[in-house]
């Protein structure tokens, strides 16, 4: 079996005594969608933060293409994955031309300008998400779907192999979840490994190869998508069924 893009090892988080995480074990392959779900404060959005390097686990470890996150640099780390935290709000009036051209950040030379390679895949972002009409604008004057495209577009401006995205539909509207969703799609057919937390399974269930239910911060099961009835109910005490209308994958609460 090829190396796994990341490989966490009896991972444990806590604050105080305060248990967060507890215990996880799990490796993730190329190209993988994994999506993660669980209770509010089963620990979802504190795993990615480690996976993602922004804060240390407390026990075990987490490998990234072979490499201990710990050990590596913010400009390695970043060369390797992009994170999507779930509050995208920017404090400086800063223009979506420079915000996706912050993608580049980990291939930049100290004191050189963005090569024509960089400038390359900045074009094609901007063509790919549609952002030719924002390029100009401050991000800040955009709406919450609007940043959210912006900010996918920088993971693949970016061009790194694993792409974590947390809660990636708040406020977005039917619309623009809809188009959230086929970038996603467009971003897993180009290769891409994605991690995905999110309470919409309805969403996101159908699109992933993988599942990783968290309760309690412990992993309750990690492994191939398979729908079951009963792994939903000791998760969210809720009801779902599974069906397929005109070839396409649906789950839904069925209370």
């Amino acid at each position: 079996m090829p190396e796994a893009m990341i490989k966490a090892s009896n991972l444990g988080f806590a604050i105080g005594k305060k248990i967060i995480l507890q215990g996880l074990d799990f490796s993730i392959q190329k190209n993988d969608f994994v999506f993660i779900f669980g209770q509010n404060g089963a620990g979802k959005s504190t795993l990615l933060k480690i996976l993602a390097g922004i804060i240390p686990a407390r026990c075990g470890e987490v490998l990234v293409e072979g490499k201990n996150v710990a050990h590596l640099s913010k400009r390695e780390l970043a060369g390797k994955l992009s994170f999507l935290p779930q509050s995208d709000d920017f404090c400086l009036p800063i223009l979506v031309k420079d915000v996706l051209l912050s993608g580049r950040y980990p291939y930049q030379s100290l004191f050189k300008d963005f090569s024509s390679r960089d400038y390359e895949i900045y074009k094609e972002g901007v063509e790919c998400f549609a952002l030719k009409d924002l390029v100009q604008r401050n991000i800040q004057t955009l709406s919450g779907g609007e940043r959210k495209k912006v900010l996918l577009a920088t993971a693949f401006i970016q061009d790194v192999p694993i792409i974590l995205l947390d809660e990636p539909m708040n406020f977005l509207d039917p619309a623009s979840s809809f188009q959230m969703i086929r970038m996603l799609e467009g971003l897993h057919r180009r290769g891409k490994t994605i991690l995905l937390v999110s309470h919409l399974i309805e969403y996101f269930f159908p699109y992933a190869n993988k599942i990783l239910a968290l309760k309690s911060g412990k992993q309750h099961y990690f492994g191939a998508k398979v729908f079951s009835p009963e792994l939903f109910k000791e998760i969210y005490n809720v009801s779902f069924k599974h069906i397929f209308l005109e070839n396409k994958e649906i789950i839904y609460a069925n209370e």
